[in-house]
């Protein structure tokens, strides 16, 4: 017996915000072809970590991250 599946994968807009406290001091877009949202946004957070914005010297820093089928 053989089985075949297939996901479908769908682009997604992901946007990563950088705040420090509560203020957010930039953002980045990234397009991104994932089974589901919960993959976009992990996979968003994992290519935000290149950004220049996610700087170590930032004091309170965080990121949100939020992604919709394209």
């Amino acid at each position: 017996m053989k089985t075949s599946s297939q996901i479908a994968l769908v682009t997604f807009r992901v946007e990563v915000a950088f705040f420090t406290g509560d203020i957010c001091y930039g953002s980045e877009a990234y397009d991104i072809l994932a089974a589901n949202w919960y993959q976009a946004e992990h996979e968003g957070l994992l290519r935000s970590v290149e950004s220049p914005y996610d700087n170590e010297r930032v004091p309170d820093r965080s990121r949100r991250v939020t992604a919709v089928a394209a």
